[in-house]
């Protein structure tokens, strides 16, 4: 009887392939025959499943977007017990943004191979749910907490999840660039939350 071939696996396999070659090389690494090397298959099994180039990045990065935002749920909640105030709720979101550890270290880099692709690859673009989802989420914990009072009425929660958004990841590259420290980082988002929030 043939073996039977997990064809969502075997995409799966090929697209990790792909993420090891980026994180080691960046997007300009990345070819069917280095990807098939490192896969362990033959160039002709990736164009099978893959039939371009612009269809392996793609369905590469959507992959590692929905990892990505899988790993920060999951951490997220780990992270909390009860009832978390809206404040708890976008610390832990963003400090999970921050490489402090291998595998965020990983998903970063995969982030910004992918985001910087983006500039000049019309053909990546269309990932804009991830950081759409960041601004709806952190807004509607903006929003919570003026319920509540702990957030004054005249903070636009909109723009403040959008300026948080752009703190985060300017955070984040600076750790991996290494222009910035883990603490240095992890002392800038503070102060962004801080800033919407009051201190801890």
């Amino acid at each position: 009887m043939p073996k039977r071939v997990d064809h969502d696996e075997r995409r799966r396999q090929i697209v990790r392939a792909l993420w090891r070659i980026a994180e080691r090389g960046g997007l300009g690494a990345v070819s069917f025959r280095e990807v098939a090397t490192e896969a362990g298959v033959s160039v002709r099994l990736v164009q099978y499943y893959f039939g371009t180039k612009a269809d392996l990045l793609r369905e590469a990065n959507r992959q590692a977007l929905q990892t990505m935002g899988a790993r920060i749920g999951q951490r997220v909640l780990a992270a909390m017990d009860g009832d978390p105030s809206p404040r708890q709720v976008v610390a832990t979101i963003v400090h999970e943004f921050l490489p402090s550890d291998d595998e965020s270290r990983r998903a970063m880099l995969l982030y910004y191979a992918f985001y910087t692709a983006q500039m000049t690859d019309r053909s990546l673009r269309g990932a804009g749910e991830v950081p759409q989802g960041f601004i709806d989420l952190v807004s509607d914990q903006i929003r919570r907490a003026q319920l509540d009072g702990t957030v004054s009425p005249g903070v636009h929660p909109e723009l403040e999840a959008a300026v948080l958004l752009a703190v985060v990841p300017g955070a984040a590259s600076g750790v991996l660039t290494g222009y910035a420290t883990l603490e240095d980082a992890t002392l800038l988002v503070d102060y962004a939350v801080d800033r919407i929030f009051g201190p801890a």
